[in-house]
């Protein structure tokens, strides 16, 4: 009995690997931010050194992907939209973007994926629906062991510094996002995919980020954010964005 249970075990297909791509420079975030002064205080919500400060409305982006292969390495990033110009030079980065400075900042910049876990990503039943999801930790500043992570947050309630002050390790984070108003339709790789922008976006992006600033000390800290995803966008507003792209196998 033993023998011919491993027989079939064995001869079960492996699941295919799992697929997506989600991107879209679409939508907006607020939030708030509680500075700490250790870890353990930060988890437990105990002994806060800042009340509660909010983030003001910024424009979000988000590029995941995932096993997709060709031109789409693993990425996971989601952070401020600061970069959509209205300079006709694409290269002219940030020109006019309000959101292009350091107060609501968020980076959590993964450029291999090297800090994921438990991601997915899935359609609803009647393809109008694309939720992606996941969790992470260290998240941090380019460094010998992670030159292609870049980690920001404001440095809410302390004195504005330069960037550097600003920069840290995401050490817990997740996030989901859910953009509704699509219409997916299988593609040519037999994945399903949008045809149309969405029309709304909810979801949220919680974390514990440690400041790790050597020139700005005085934002050192443990920052718990708690970020809520929603419509109304500069970059939509101003025809600056990007279209989305939402691609996953996967139907729930």
């Amino acid at each position: 009995m033993l023998t011919s249970l491993i027989l079939i075990a064995a001869a079960m297909p492996a699941p295919a690997p799992e697929k997506f791509i989600a991107s879209s420079d679409r939508w907006s975030y607020t939030g708030t931010i509680q500075v700490y002064n250790s870890f353990a205080d930060a988890v437990a919500g105990k002994n806060p050194r800042t009340a509660a400060i909010s983030v003001p409305g910024r424009d979000g982006s988000l590029y995941l992907a995932r096993n997709m292969g060709g031109e789409y390495g693993d990425y996971n990033a989601i952070l401020t939209n600061w970069y959509a110009t209205t300079n006709p030079d694409p290269s002219k980065k940030g020109f006019g973007n309000p959101n292009n400075k350091n107060e609501g900042f968020v980076q959590m910049y993964d450029a291999d994926a090297s800090n994921w876990k438990n991601q997915k990503a899935y359609w609803s039943r009647d393809k109008g629906t694309f939720t992606v999801e996941a969790k992470g930790m260290r998240a941090s500043y380019p460094s010998v062991e992670d030159p292609g992570d870049y980690a920001r947050l404001w440095n809410a309630g302390a004195p504005p510094a330069s960037g550097e002050g600003t920069k840290g390790t995401f050490l817990r984070y997740e996030y989901k996002m859910v953009a509704t108003g699509l219409a997916g339709a299988a593609n040519s790789e037999g994945l399903i995919e949008n045809t149309r922008n969405a029309s709304s976006y909810s979801g949220y992006y919680r974390a514990i980020f440690q400041n790790e600033s050597s020139r700005h000390p005085e934002s050192n800290g443990f920052y718990v954010v708690s970020l809520t995803f929603g419509n109304g966008s500069w970059a939509v507003s101003n025809n600056v964005a990007q279209n989305d792209k939402f691609v996953s196998a996967t139907v729930k």
